[in-house]
This record gives structure tokens, sequence and C-alpha cells, in this order.
């Protein structure tokens, strides 16, 4: 198998084929299961898991051990705005920014906790009307588990920048609490996974707005008015992304590969329509030992960084881990490259030496840099390859050629029993 990549194969090397161990009802056929073949992942991937797994009981574990008063407070703060709903969140803080934000009517905790029951409502709603196969107390403890990793996750992410992502978590739930069904896995992931997305995208633009001193309220309508659109946008368009040729293929025409939504795929086979129990407990048992292992870690990790505080200030274990997950899935090293160049510049570079022009500009650039990616991707897709048209030049080029553009590397043959990995008979 190449080594970096999300696919999952069967034993003849081929990429793994779900239907042959599906029954009528997209549930495992242990039968089929048999007949067919155990599902084998690339190292990269293995690792990716390994890391993945290992980073949310390190998390978890490390930032309550760093930042349990911001735990304290944020459970105080809540319990104290829905105690007194005239207090001010503001009012806590002397810094010049809350001090002119008092000036402004604040929204009230409950108006958030009334769209969460709402939400909650329609989406277990969704799940028992249509036929998902998934029940609704599942889609209940999905979400509650996102909100408990929710605050660890937030610090960190407001600490580093580093997102940590629960969807293998949520995955891994579904695949317990729901097993055999791969649908079923693919929803409660979602839901799991979108608590902590959403919750981390929110405070980022809660977070702009307090610096740009923009009103509470009117930024709460202007964001409820934009996730009730989008929601309709999203919808149309991925109606529309259903309809083009080879949709997520390899060799999509308009390359529109998915190289993500590969991952997720791959990662709900294994343990969702597989199952965790095959994929832990029989074909790769090392991968659950990672939950141990971040846990454990997370300690001597702390008292470590709490020594020797200024030769390691600089040094963030979570971002670490953070930099092995992004190794071997979906993406190669050239995929970052370019921001890490970006980032030595700017947040390096320029920063050191010229502050007052790094206060100013960078920020908008950045801002000007992720808007017209938007835009000129909207533009290249309308104008050269919604009706492909013939383009030829080295920026068109150079991304399909070597290894990695032809999808093709000098691989090991079958050995001459014609399958590779376990036995025959020997998986259930």
């Amino acid at each position: 198998m190449p080594p970096n990549v999300s696919t999952v194969y069967d034993r003849y090397g081929k990429t793994y084929n779900l239907s042959r161990i599906l029954n009528a009802q997209d549930r495992l056929d242990p039968i089929k299961y048999q007949a067919y073949s155990p599902p084998y992942i690339s190292a990269g991937y293995y690792l990716y898991l390994c890391v993945s797994f290992t980073a949310y009981t390190f998390a978890f574990v490390y930032v309550f051990l760093n930042e349990w008063k911001i735990f304290q407070e944020a459970i105080k703060g809540l319990w104290k705005g829905l105690r007194d709903r005239k207090s001010s969140a503001y009012a806590r803080y002397r810094d010049p920014l809350s001090i002119l934000m008092r000036n402004y009517e604040e929204v009230p905790d409950w108006w958030f906790l009334i769209l969460l029951v709402i939400s909650v409502v329609v989406g277990c709603v969704i799940v028992h009307v249509y036929p998902t196969g998934t029940p609704v107390w599942a889609a209940i403890v999905a979400i509650l588990v996102g909100i408990a990793m929710l605050v660890p996750c937030i610090v960190l992410y407001s600490n580093t920048g580093y997102f940590l992502s629960l969807n293998n978590l949520g995955t891994i739930l579904a695949g317990y609490m729901v097993p055999g069904s791969g649908v079923a896995c693919l929803i409660l992931r979602a839901y799991g996974y979108a608590v902590e997305d959403q919750a981390e995208t929110f405070i980022s633009d809660q977070k702009l707005a307090h610096y740009a001193k923009l009103p509470p309220r009117a930024v709460f309508r202007a964001q409820l008015i934009a996730t009730i659109i989008s929601i309709f946008v999203t919808s149309g368009a991925l109606e529309l992304a259903h309809g083009l040729p080879d949709f997520c293929s390899l060799d999509q025409g308009s390359r529109f590969y998915c190289a993500w939504s590969h991952s997720i795929y791959s990662g709900t086979l294994l343990f969702g329509a597989v199952g965790p129990h095959r994929t832990f407990d029989l074909l790769y048992p090392m991968i659950k030992w990672a939950f141990l292992i971040g846990g454990v870690a997370a300690v001597p990790i702390y008292f470590v960084r709490q020594r020797f505080a200024k030769q390691l200030r600089f040094f963030h274990p979570a971002l670490v881990l953070g930099g092995f997950m992004r190794y071997g899935t979906g993406y190669n090293l050239s995929y970052y490259t370019p921001g890490f160049y970006a980032s030595v510049a700017f947040m390096w570079y320029i920063r050191t030496r010229y502050l007052a022009w790094w206060s100013k500009y960078n920020y908008i650039i950045s801002c000007g840099l992720t808007a017209g990616i938007a835009f000129s991707g909207i533009l290249i897709f309308l104008a050269l390859q919604y009706r492909p048209k013939t383009l030829v030049w080295w920026g068109n080029t150079v991304a399909t050629s070597g290894v990695d553009g032809i999808n093709k590397a000098t691989l090991k043959p079958l050995p001459n029993v014609g399958y590779f990995g376990v036995a025959n008979n020997t998986w259930v």
C-alpha cells in the first residue's frame, strides 16, 4: 500500500469495496465480511489515528492542569449570567475594550441556551424521521460528549490557534453505540464534531467583533441570519456538487478530489461499518492504547514545563501532536509548505522588525488573502473548469507531475498466495 494515504485497502491491494460487506439494511454482514477481506490502512493513516486519539486525552488532562482557573471562571460566569439576567460579562474586566463595550446592550446567556435547545430538538427530530438508522439517544450522547470536551478544546485553540477536531472521537462512540452502521456512524460523527467546530468558529467571530467594538446584539443577529442563509446555500451547493461526474474520485475532471472526505469515509468504514471491536482488538490493537498514553503523558510533561518554564516557553506539546496529525492523511508536505513560509515572514521577521507596519496591515492582508482564494476559486471554476478549457502552463501542470501528481508509485507485488495480511478464515 502507499505509505501516506487515507484510503482503506482490501487484502488484494485494491480500494476496499464497502458494498461487499453490507446487507440490504446497509449494516455489516459478518458472513460477507468473512468471505471478502478485513480492512487495511497505510502507515501514515495508522500514525494519524494513534496521534489523534493520544491528543484527545492529552489535551483534556493537560489543559485542565494548566488552565484550571479558566475552567473555574467560565463555570462561575455562566452560572452568574443565568441567575442574574442583568449582570454584565464586561463588568468583571478592567481592560479598555471591555470598558468601552459596556456601553452596548449585551446578549443574555439564556438566548444562547434557547438556540441550543431548539437546535438539539431539530437535530433529534431529523435523525428520527429520516431513515438514518440512528437512535435519538445516541445523537444526544454524541452532543454531550462534544460539550464535555468543548472547554479544553476552546482553551487550547485560544492559546495556540490549533484546532483539535473531535470527529474521530465521535466515530468511535458511534461504532460502539450503533455497531455495524456506517450511516449512523457518519451522522453521529458530524453531530459530535459540529459542537466543537461551530463553537470555535463562533468564538473566533465574537473575538473579532469584540476587538472591532461592534454591538454584541448586532453581531448576534448577523450570525443568526447568516447561519440560516448558509443552510440553504450549503444544501444547494451539495446538490450541485453531487451532480458532477465522478465526484470525489481521484480522476475527477475538475479536481474535486475531496481529500478530507476520503479520510472521513475511511474512519467511518473502520469504526462504523467494520466496528471498533474488530479494528481495535483484532486488526490494530495498539491504537486503543493511545488514549491511555495521552492521559498519562500529560502529567509529567505539565510538571516539566512548570519546572523549566523559561526554557520551554515556546514549546507546546499539543502543537507537536497536531503536527503529527497533519502528516500522512489527506495532504502531503507541499500543501503546508507555502503557509509555513508566509508565517515565518509575517509572524517572525516582519513582526520583530517592523511592529507598527505589522500591527496595521497584517490582519488586513490575511483577510485579503483568504477572500482572494475564495473568490478566485469561484472564478477559476466557472471560467475554466465547469466546462473544461485547455490552458497548459507550468502552474497547471506542476501539481500533476511526480509520484503524488500521477498517483502511482512502485509498490511491492502481492505474495504468490494472491493476498497479503492475515491468513484465510482467521478474521471474524
